[in-house]
């Protein structure tokens, strides 16, 4: 039997797993266990959607809504599961769950050269770019989709 992929709701009880998650991915640039938990609170828009298979979770994508503006605020795949359509899988999921006629935003590391064409194969395009965006002084893209 082929083992499931499937999206859920985070719980608070998640929180352990993102955060390891979390700190693997983005090293230096980390959310605090502070800030993953405050996400996984499902109050003011904000929804975090966790992605397991077979009882283990393999990535996580946060996203804040305020009636037809979305915001990812932060995502990422496991480093061991990712470039297996793992991520692909997971936004598919959350723009498939956005209203139709939304505004989608996200910032990515200038240099995240995978999510930038992860990104754009689903629509985004670059609408500006902050400079020294992240700790080690990388700037980061602002996309945008019309959903």
């Amino acid at each position: 039997m082929q083992n499931k992929k499937i999206v859920r709701k985070g719980i608070p009880n998640d929180l352990y797993s993102l955060y390891q998650i979390e700190k693997d991915v983005f090293d230096n640039e980390h959310w605090t266990e502070n800030m993953i938990s405050d996400e996984l609170l499902d109050v003011f828009g904000r929804a975090t959607w966790v992605l397991e298979e077979s009882h283990k979770i393999l990535g996580y994508c946060m996203t804040r809504s305020f009636g037809k503006e979305v915001n990812i605020m932060n995502m990422a795949i496991e480093t061991p599961s990712q470039g297996k359509g793992m991520g692909r899988f997971l936004l598919g999921y959350i723009l498939d769950k956005t209203p139709i006629n939304s505004s989608v935003f996200l910032e990515v590391k200038q240099g995240n050269f995978n999510a930038i064409n992860l990104y754009r194969s689903f629509g985004f395009q670059k609408i500006n770019l902050r400079g020294n965006y992240y700790k080690d002084g990388s700037s980061a893209l602002v996309m945008y989709l019309e959903h």
